[in-house]
């Protein structure tokens, strides 16, 4: 198995079919199919399930396709290094919730003072960034509470209140605490999804959760739909959404949840790294 090889590979799942791969890979199909086949013969497992004129990956596919992502990646990042004119590179891995942060006044002018740096940004779920920290393909995620903190050495900031957005009709009184939600369907992130029906358990109540998503800007989206009430961290309303909504901040103390910065376990990041993180301090 060579980087050649996962390139084939990504490029057949990118493509969905083999035919389309191979005329990108300005390859025979014939070739390209053995090449396939020649890696799930060294990997002892199957990778795409045949039979159908779009590819489908199998577990063992979907999990390599990652894998393969990220040592390309990697790769990718040490031939930048080895070359001459090589840019430091300061990689990131943010959750959705926190890609407002980039807009404070204090990570502003630390662009603007540290303009020799160049940036590598993954965006996904706290579950992802922990998994690309711990396999070298960033070196700071930003991530939110709560979370398995055992993996890695956390820096956490001030919690902040959950807030509730939606219609006008779903406001008509005064609505402070989760319990006051009870009748009313949610749309949450995943992310949190524990974390509410934790809470509403202990308030002897049952939430009624509409939607569940991936992403805050979807929340805020599927709210201003007018399909339920969104519940999403303070933070997330300085990500783009619609204006008429009406917020409520939540006073559930066991709701909060705070930002945190995580690198690999009694690894000291690079000094990028902790210039960057010292901004928010």
């Amino acid at each position: 198995m060579d980087l050649r090889q996962m390139k084939y590979f990504t490029t057949i799942v990118e493509q969905g079919t083999i035919s389309k791969a191979a005329k990108v890979l300005h390859m025979a199909q014939p070739p390209l199919s053995i090449q396939l086949k020649q890696l799930e013969d060294e990997l002892g497992v199957v990778l795409i399930k045949r039979g159908n004129h779009q590819i489908e990956l199998t577990q063992a596919g979907t999990t390599f396709y990652k894998r393969c992502l990220q040592i390309l990646d990697l790769s990718e990042i040490a031939r930048n290094e080895m070359k001459q004119s090589y840019q430091e590179v300061l990689r990131i891995g943010i959750t959705s919730s926190n890609s407002a942060l980039i807009q404070q006044e204090k990570i502003k002018q630390f662009l603007y003072e540290h303009h020799h740096l160049s940036y590598s940004i993954h965006e996904g779920s706290t579950y992802d960034m922990l998994d690309l920290l711990l396999s070298h393909n960033i070196d700071l995620g930003i991530v939110r509470t709560p979370f398995d903190s055992s993996l890695v050495d956390a820096h956490f900031l001030e919690k902040e209140p959950m807030i509730a957005i939606g219609r006008e009709e779903f406001f008509y009184f005064k609505k402070e605490q989760i319990k006051d939600f009870k009748n009313i369907p949610l749309i949450i992130h995943q992310r949190y999804l524990s974390l509410l029906t934790d809470c509403c358990l202990q308030q002897q109540f049952q939430p009624q959760f509409k939607v569940i998503c991936n992403d805050s800007r979807t929340s805020l989206i599927w709210a201003s739909a007018g399909v339920g009430v969104a519940i999403v961290p303070m933070s997330s309303l300085s990500l783009e959404y619609d204006h008429s909504l009406v917020t409520a901040t939540l006073k559930d103390k066991d709701l909060y949840t705070g930002v945190a910065f995580i690198t690999r376990k009694n690894e000291k990041p690079p000094l990028s790294v902790q210039h960057f993180m010292e901004q928010f301090y």
